[in-house]
């Protein structure tokens, strides 16, 4: 008797730099938080990407759903980020990024080509990018922006 796979979650936001972190290069701040990322998601089976720029953040997660709701807390309260927005929340039947507990892109123009071949990561790399460039407004007119906005 096989079993079913694990729901998995699907989420994007997006934050600001906290006014207190700015005397912070940006890349120390995102080495930071990369660094307790990795650790926390292997811990909590999570997967991700996350791109910075422009003082903003985009990050999706993807897990088993009450995982991903219980880092997004964690990450609401997290000090670094400020104006923290949800911009989709869905189920997804597999990761896009299952072998990165947080694969980060901070040229906006590079993209892996591990993440290129596979259709479903570039349009989550184009919406986060287009979200870091453009603000949380810019989400609506990614693929991921025709999905009806989370709670």
């Amino acid at each position: 008797m096989s079993s079913l796979p694990a729901p998995l979650t699907r989420i994007i936001y997006t934050s600001r730099r906290a006014a207190q972190t700015m005397h912070l290069e940006e890349a120390a701040l995102v080495e930071q938080i990369l660094g307790v990322s990795r650790v926390k998601n292997a811990t909590w089976r999570l997967s991700g990407l996350l791109v910075s720029g422009h003082g903003r953040f985009a990050q999706t997660l993807e897990g088993p759903p009450d995982l991903v709701a219980g880092m997004f807390d964690v990450i609401r309260q997290d000090e670094r980020h400020h104006d923290v927005r949800l911009l989709h929340q869905a189920p997804t039947p597999s990761r896009c990024f299952a072998t990165w507990t947080m694969a980060y892109l901070s040229d906006l123009d590079m993209v892996p080509a591990e993440m290129a071949i596979r259709n479903d990561a570039m349009a989550l790399v184009l919406t986060l990018r287009a979200v870091v460039r453009g603000g949380p407004a810019a989400f609506a007119a990614t693929p991921f922006g025709t999905v009806a906005e989370a709670a």
